[in-house]
């Protein structure tokens, strides 16, 4: 099972207001189009009778484009969902750009996103909508990736089937695989981490906690390498409690971005997800399992580097 096509995926992953035709949208557009998506979704919400998202939203100093178009395409998946679960009908993600991202192809994620919204608006019968706010040329991609975390947390709260255990164990078993592809030299005899054994009574926070570890190591790679890096408040997130799955999640996906990008500028190697048995019912102390799992992978990752500049 080749993994590599989905790291391309990842990098590159994953009808509304458009910008004139005269002018190529900005990531100021894009970060209009993400308020005007918060304020669809609220009215939705309010229809719908659902619970206020009330966790804090990320404080994130700095983002790269290619952060905010995976949280932009969650942000989209779970719109579809939504339509799903309302409609019976949702829409493909859209073709996955390649080589750099730019803010068109963000503005393009936007647009479907605000699409699947006005299906679900006239399922319901919301006429109204709001204005869009003033063009504000000062935001930055990580404003628009804080937009997108905060509104993508209350559609989770707005579905029947939210974020689960699963969806975190899935997306950091695919991480590991990225990291054992860098691990590997041999594609016949690849390379994995330790599982380490298995703790239960674990929470989401404890979860949360071991892939920020996982994200600090991954940051530390990139900065060596001269990739850049997301650079979040890691010492807030690391006393947050108010952690459910769907935080995991996001922060799973921001990992999994790093990784992907770094092990295809490493040249790694296409290997299977990790030989182990995908648990029957999977609960957090699992996915704290595979965390540890993926932390020990990126350890030892980062030794093989070092060592491997050492010699040269």
């Amino acid at each position: 099972m080749k993994r590599r096509p989905f790291a391309t995926l990842a990098l590159a992953m994953l009808s509304g207001w458009t910008a004139s035709a005269a002018e190529d949208p900005t990531i100021a557009h894009v970060y209009q189009s993400m308020e005007q998506i918060s304020q669809d979704v609220e009215l939705i919400r309010e229809v719908m009778g659902r619970p206020v998202v009330t966790s804090s939203p990320w404080i994130v100093i700095d983002a790269e484009m290619r952060h905010v178009y995976y949280q932009m395409q969650t942000v989209l998946r779970d719109v579809n969902r939504l339509a799903r679960e309302l409609t019976g009908e949702g829409a493909e993600l859209l073709p996955v750009p390649l080589g750099d991202i730019e803010a068109s192809h963000l503005h393009e994620l936007a647009n479907a996103t605000r699409g699947g919204l006005d299906r679900i608006r006239g399922e319901l019968g919301i006429a109204y909508r709001t204005e869009a706010r003033a063009l504000d040329s000062r935001r930055r991609p990580e404003d628009v990736l804080r937009e997108a975390v905060q509104v993508d947390r209350q559609l989770e709260l707005m579905l029947d089937r939210p974020i689960v255990p699963a969806d975190v164990y899935d997306r950091l078993m695919l991480a590991a695989a990225y990291v054992a592809g860098a691990l590997t030299e041999e594609p016949g005899d690849p390379v994995y981490g330790d599982l380490p054994p298995f703790e239960p009574h674990k929470m989401p926070a404890d979860v949360y906690r071991r892939v920020l570890e996982c994200l600090a190591i991954a940051q530390e790679i990139d900065r060596k390498h001269g990739i850049p890096v997301l650079q979040l408040d890691l010492r807030r997130e690391l006393r947050r409690r108010d952690i459910e799955p769907p935080d995991v999640y996001h922060l799973a996906t921001t990992v999994l971005t790093e990784l992907a990008h770094l092990t295809l500028t490493l040249d790694a190697v296409d290997v299977d997800l990790p030989p182990i048995e995908r648990p029957k019912h999977i609960f957090p102390a699992h996915v704290y399992q595979v965390a540890g799992m993926l932390q020990d992978q990126m350890a030892r990752l980062e030794d093989k580097l070092a060592q491997q500049a050492a010699v040269r």
